[in-house]
């Protein structure tokens, strides 16, 4: 395996961080989403049906600004060690 191999799979090794990052926030935002229409859990308790929701929400939102951040610091890495 050559030089420039072991650095393209280096750099989407480390690519496939944030990509996992960006789909766990848009998982949970989904399901945040998804929820507002129709309840995840059938209970009779309400409030804790809007604690799902909006936990799923603003935790999805969450992790998709965390990947955004994550990628411009993985961007600068591999730009800096010319990868």
């Amino acid at each position: 395996m050559t030089e420039h191999t072991q650095n393209i799979i280096y750099k989407w090794t480390l690519r496939a961080r944030y990509i996992f990052v960006f789909i766990l926030g848009a998982g949970l935002l989904s399901i945040g989403l998804e929820s507002i229409v129709q309840p995840i859990i059938e209970t009779n308790n309400k409030e804790l049906q809007k604690v799902i929701t909006v936990g799923a929400i603003i935790f999805g939102l969450i992790f998709i600004v965390f990947g955004f951040y994550y990628k411009k610091d993985i961007e600068i890495y591999i730009r800096q060690q010319q990868l």
